[in-house]
């Protein structure tokens, strides 16, 4: 899916999850076309998502939202367009009222996320219940070499294996921080993880920047690229990434750079709070 992208906001309520839902969406269309389809979503959060279209919608306008073999109906704002691509225009939707039980997907609390090292889409393999998971710096080296973890599940009141969540669901399948000549003393908050692992530079798709994690925190993120990323600017980044996965992308913005070699340069991103 060749994507073109449009201006993003830099400021967002939660995380984006990368996974394709089916929505049975219902508005009307800039022609004044009333129409029902169904649509596959491209990121989803807990106030929203961004969804796929043929049609060309308003912004401001509100249209009905059903979660195909779920049931689940939510009323969503367009908020405006966010891309183009082959397949038609990228939307991003506010889903007003939203509940924890429309995606399917519970969402942690803004003081789980405070204090995790990185999140993961997980899915309960006794139930299938799904959850956006806060890891701490011991879970996470776990998850980094086993790809599962065992944990409690609030629906089958016990401790169960849990796995990372397949890209596709459904019935079918901070400040600027200076620094003098690359050295500067660390005034982080937060103890950084020596991690080799791979994260994602998104948004995901043909522009998608895969990178070499040098440390992580629950503050931000350090990663090694053969791209050139400008200081102060904002980027969507999930660590740990899982290709075909549904990851989770968190708002950061570069904070340092410093040249490894001429192919390389290390970046230090600082992860921007999620707001309630």
């Amino acid at each position: 899916m060749q994507v073109q992208q449009l201006a993003d906001a830099t400021t967002r309520k939660s995380d984006r999850i990368s996974i394709s839902i089916s929505l049975q969406i219902s508005c009307t269309d800039l022609a004044g076309e009333h129409f029902s389809e169904i649509v596959q979503t491209v990121n989803v959060s807990r106030n929203g998502c961004c969804l796929l279209t043929k049609r060309s919608l308003a912004p401001g306008q509100k249209m009905h939202l059903l979660r195909t073999g779920s049931g689940e109906e939510m009323i969503g704002r367009v908020v405006g367009q966010t891309g183009i691509c082959s397949e038609g225009n990228l939307y991003g939707i506010e889903v007003l009222n939203a509940g924890d039980e429309f995606w399917g997907i519970r969402f942690p609390k803004q003081k789980e996320l405070e204090e995790a090292t990185a999140r993961v889409l997980l899915k309960c393999t006794a139930c299938n219940n799904c959850e956006e998971t806060a890891l701490n710096e011991v879970d996470l080296s776990v998850f980094q070499i086993s790809h599962r973890l065992t944990r409690k599940c609030k629906t089958c009141s016990r401790n169960t294996v849990w796995e990372q969540v397949a890209d596709k669901v459904g019935p079918e399948g901070a400040r600027n921080l200076s620094h003098d000549a690359g050295h500067k003393p660390d005034k982080r908050k937060h103890r950084r993880v020596k991690m080799k692992t791979v994260a994602c530079v998104g948004p995901p798709g043909p522009r998608e920047d895969i990178v070499e994690v040098e440390n992580i925190s629950r503050g931000g993120i350090c990663f090694c690229s053969s791209r050139t990323y400008r200081e102060d600017t904002w980027v969507q980044i999930a660590a740990p990434y899982t290709p075909g996965a549904a990851n989770i992308f968190v708002a950061g913005r570069i904070v340092r750079s410093r040249k490894k070699s001429d192919a390389l340069t290390e970046y230090g991103v600082e992860y921007v709070k999620s707001q309630e």
